[in-house]
């Protein structure tokens, strides 16, 4: 099970629905709560059918999201590489992860939207050194035009 949690908006369903149906949608509308979608894949010789979960970002539905974080193998924390405030918190979503995973859980830091490059907040550099930092895989993606989008979910979970 692979957890994609971070602040609403900032691409979590596209994400989801572009590595687990090629799609994306324009108009998706807010999580409310939690919702999970499936894909079987092959990593070297192993076929792995990754189960994950897209958490509202929303505060009020914290107490139910924090439930699913407890299996997770794995974490995508994504923040929109055009809204500096999504990342600004990011270390708030890696202290409620943490406090409710399993400490043996891999933590990607995904900054999505590259595709919204010339409106750019968050410079890669200071993402990618946060990221070396706290120990976190990082990557930079485009759920519009399906950039590093399988990248990030085969390296989790690889």
């Amino acid at each position: 099970t692979v957890v994609l949690i971070g602040e609403s908006g900032v691409g979590k369903t596209n994400l989801l629905s572009r590595f687990t149906r090629n799609e994306f949608n324009h108009d998706s509308r807010t999580t409310i709560g939690v919702e999970f979608s499936t894909r079987t894949l092959l990593l070297g010789d192993a076929v792995v059918k990754a189960q994950i979960w897209d958490t509202a970002g929303l505060e009020r539905y914290r107490a139910i999201t924090s439930a699913y974080y407890r299996g997770a193998v794995g974490a995508l924390v994504v923040f929109d590489i055009t809204k500096h405030q999504t990342y600004d918190v990011v270390d708030r979503w890696l202290k409620e992860l943490y406090d409710h995973a399993e400490a043996s859980i891999v933590v990607m830091l995904v900054g999505n939207k590259t595709d919204l490059a010339q409106a750019r907040e968050v410079p890669m550099e200071e993402a990618k050194m946060f990221a070396d930092n706290n120990g976190l895989l990082f990557v930079e993606t485009s759920a519009l035009d399906s950039t590093n989008v399988e990248e990030a979910f085969e390296t989790i979970l690889k």
